[in-house]
């Protein structure tokens, strides 16, 4: 297990002290460890909603009409040019 040593000052400091008291934890640390928790839940379920809503949306319109798609020499050749 690695240590980390963060200062924070100013309005995040300030943040970080009344989140503490607030939430009646027993550290900042523990606050810290809350914070990251919902950052990574946040972006997986941002993750999730990319997939769910861009990508499936782009595989179904694939699927009802294949002449859609691309050959991997096409692929090759619009990769090349950007």
């Amino acid at each position: 297990m690695s240590d980390v040593k963060v200062t924070l000052s100013g309005e995040a400091a300030d943040r970080l002290l009344r989140l503490v008291a607030e939430q009646k934890y027993a550290r900042p640390e523990e606050a810290i460890e809350d914070a990251l928790d919902a950052l990574e839940e946040s972006r997986a379920s941002d993750l999730d909603a990319w997939l769910r809503d861009v990508v499936a949306a782009r595989a179904d319109a694939l699927a009802a009409d294949p002449s859609r798609a691309l050959s991997a020499e096409e692929v090759r050749t619009r990769l090349l040019k950007a």
